[in-house]
């Protein structure tokens, strides 16, 4: 077993202190691995950045010579001792759900960011010590050996459980379908706890009736709540920890159904992903990437349940429903990366250039293609079977056969099931749109038929939109080109994303910007901030209906 301490001092610095002890069987060498990447964001962490006053010692406390071998790879010249012991500080100032963070009166570890373990032996078990005082509470899914001792049966387990300590933590509880389920709270804020209990509980049985069990004996949701700007979930074997801010947002109103539905999202992941997992991450490999092409039903089958499961126990209405719907298919349309790469590749290239936008008109995301892909295939099985089957059953047989037998699974898995489920042929799907770069609208007009919607197209209300086909960040007193739409009137004029708009007409625009744009005649004289400098650019064209703007409401005639 590997021994580990972990300290909390002059957490002001925001380093947290490591001692572990690693048996070493008289050897030689030790290689120890720090991983790479975090499980739930397919990109490199690179973790070792944040590794200061690395050392190694034998069992009489004598200096071991230390090289690293790569970026995350540390060998040690053991010299035939029996244990080897490392001491090393972190540092953890970032706040969110997938890092780590010390302060005063908290202490939040992500241990994939900041543990070790021996390269040859990833099945050793741990030991947590954790050097706090008896007031600190502790959130976290693994066993406890005493309320400061937590244990684990190997490093998989260790890094698929996050570590909440403070002794300021609410904690809330429930049980559902025999399993009982923790609401940890950091952070000041202050719920109606029987609304909450009775919220979690509704879509949690929602799950059940699903999946029938989970695979785990309890279940934490760990919940930051800071006083500014986040929203940021990851998920984990038997928790998630979820950040959001700021913290008043979301005791009532829309602010509370966001985090309901992002609370149900990371809760699907225990069975999609941490169990229904693709063949390249079964299991993972902590020292480089994962690729898959499958970030459509780990991301995007997530995404469309995360909203479906509330909406079947009644936490969203029909309005909020056809909410999610249209902000999915809005920002699908808006999005022209759609026709250069296809989700699949897209699933691949997280590991690319990670979760941000990238560059214009590149890429696509596999959380809203996803869902989208996910909505027109539970339509597709509805029809396919006169609504006796749905998507539900492709994701039950998925558990049986592949999450409950720790077995990895292919595109072409989830492809014959769908197909078995369905009785039919999914070709369509995953040539045109997985595999493809096909008009997703013509499939998501046909699936909003089937459950009696109809998407209705509307004009922009914003000349930059209506007219010249830009969109506008108007916050701040600056507006800031976001988007441009190809070979719109703004594109062949020379505008581009990150365009400071300072004059229209030699008129500074910070509080009527759209009424000039509607009021000034062409050709219109645009002065814009760039990097390079001030230029000047003639708008000379105009058109109409070039953003547009889409609602989906109920056919009216079914």
């Amino acid at each position: 077993m590997v021994e580990y301490k972990v300290y909390h001092q002059n957490p002001h610095r925001k380093f947290i202190t490591f001692e572990a002890v690693f048996p070493n069987d008289a050897k030689n060498t030790l290689q120890l691995q720090l991983p790479s990447w975090r499980p739930g964001r397919y990109e490199l962490g690179n973790f070792a950045k944040n590794i200061r006053g690395f050392e190694a010692f034998n069992d009489k406390q004598e200096r071991l010579a230390v090289r690293k071998i790569t970026k995350d790879l540390w060998e040690i010249a053991a010299n035939g001792a029996s244990n080897v012991t490392i001491n090393y500080e972190y540092y953890c100032a970032e706040l969110n759900a997938g890092s780590s963070y010390i302060d005063t009166d908290l202490l939040y570890m992500n241990p994939v960011n900041c543990f070790f373990y021996d390269k040859e032996k990833q099945e050793q078990a741990y030991r947590v010590w954790l050097n706090l005082d008896n007031t600190y509470k502790v959130a976290c899914g693994l066993k406890k050996e005493s309320p400061l001792v937590l244990l684990a049966s190997g490093f998989d387990e260790l890094a698929d459980a996050p570590i909440l300590a403070s002794p300021h933590l609410q904690c809330l509880e429930y049980t559902a379908n025999d399993i009982p389920f923790f609401i940890w709270i950091s952070g000041k804020i202050k719920f109606n706890e029987e609304k909450i209990i009775s919220d979690f509980k509704a879509f949690t049985d929602e799950h059940f009736k699903m999946f029938g069990d989970i695979p785990c004996s309890e279940y934490h949701f760990l919940f930051h709540f800071p006083p500014y700007f986040i929203r940021h979930g990851v998920e984990h074997h038997n928790s998630t920890v979820i950040a959001m801010g700021p913290a008043t947002e979301f005791v009532t109103g829309a602010g509370y159904t966001d985090l309901l539905a992002i609370s149900c999202h990371e809760l699907f992941h225990t069975w999609n992903i941490k169990n229904i997992r693709p063949q390249e991450m079964m299991p993972y490999d902590f020292t480089k990437e994962n690729y898959s092409d499958l970030g459509y039903v780990a991301e995007g089958v997530t995404t469309y349940y995360g909203d479906l499961l509330l909406y079947r126990c009644g936490l969203l209405d029909e309005n909020e429903w056809q909410g999610v719907l249209k902000e999915a298919i809005q920002e699908h349309l808006d999005n022209q990366g759609r026709f250069n790469i296809s989700v699949a590749e897209s699933s691949r290239d997280t590991w690319l250039d990670g979760y941000s936008a990238g560059i214009p008109w590149r890429k696509v995301s596999i959380y809203n293609e996803g869902c989208l892909i996910a909505f027109i295939t539970d339509a597709f099985i509805q029809k396919s079977t006169a609504d006796a089957k749905s998507l539900d059953d492709v994701m039950r047989l998925m558990y049986e056969r592949f999450g409950k037998k720790q077995l990895g699974y292919t595109s072409n898995d989830y492809k014959k099931i769908i197909e078995e489920v369905a009785g039919e042929s999914a070709d369509f799907i995953f040539e045109k749109l997985v595999y493809g770069t096909e008009d997703y609208l013509p499939f998501i007009i046909e699936a909003l038929k089937h459950f009696g919607y109809v998407l209705m197209e509307q004009a922009s209300s914003k000349a930059s939109e209506h007219h010249f086909g830009f969109s506008l960040d108007e916050n701040a007193g600056k507006p800031t080109v976001t988007y441009v739409l190809e070979n719109s009137p703004a594109d062949q004029c020379g505008l581009w994303m990150g365009d400071e708009i300072v004059a229209i007409n030699g008129q500074a625009p910070y509080k009527n910007i759209q009424n000039l744009l509607r009021q000034s005649s062409i050709p219109m004289s645009l002065t814009i901030l760039r990097k390079h400098g001030i230029r000047e650019i003639i708008l000379d064209k105009k058109s109409e209906n070039l953003l547009k703007k889409y609602l989906v409401v109920k056919n009216s005639t079914t």
